[in-house]
């Protein structure tokens, strides 16, 4: 009993939603990566794979990003089973990063929102997508010292592209 308090309370400190509880109840974790994005002064998102050639704009290396087709592959040739997915936004107005210290990488100004594909995996598998080029949705609660200042705002796939 006093393990589901804390598990409760920790949940409550990380400012979850209910799909997270209902996850991190069953062993279950969201990991996300970037499949296209908003660029200032355009329509409607750009894949991924365009934002370079379409836009004087360079994305890290290091960038959590690929398309839809490319993702699903990766998680599947790395034998992670998938669960459920779901798409997501994420409003890059405020300085956005991933990972921590000398590793962080910054979304370009020239982004003004993120399309991400979330995919439902094995909590277990989280360190393996994760080294993988996924981010993990609760970033801090499994990876520690991360920077994740961001909240994802569930959409339609259809609605970023996909």
């Amino acid at each position: 009993m006093k393990k589901a308090l804390f598990l409760f309370s920790a949940l409550a400190l990380t400012g979850c939603d209910d799909e997270d509880v209902v996850n991190t109840l069953t062993g279950k974790a969201e990991v996300f990566a970037v499949t296209g994005a908003e660029i200032a002064g355009a329509q409607g998102y750009t894949s991924i794979e365009s934002i370079e050639n379409t836009y004087p704009i360079t994305l890290p290396d290091e960038f959590p990003a690929g398309s839809e087709a490319d993702l699903d592959n990766k998680l599947g040739t790395l034998g992670i089973d998938i669960d459920d997915t779901d798409c997501g936004v994420i409003d890059t107005s405020g300085d956005v990063c991933f990972g921590a210290g000398s590793n962080t990488v910054c979304v370009p100004d020239e982004v003004t929102k993120l399309g991400i594909k979330l995919y439902t995996i094995d909590m277990g598998e989280v360190r393996r997508a994760y080294d993988n080029g996924f981010y993990p949705k609760l970033a801090a609660d499994f990876l520690g010292d991360t920077y994740a200042n961001f909240d994802i705002e569930r959409v339609s796939c259809a609605s970023i592209g996909m």
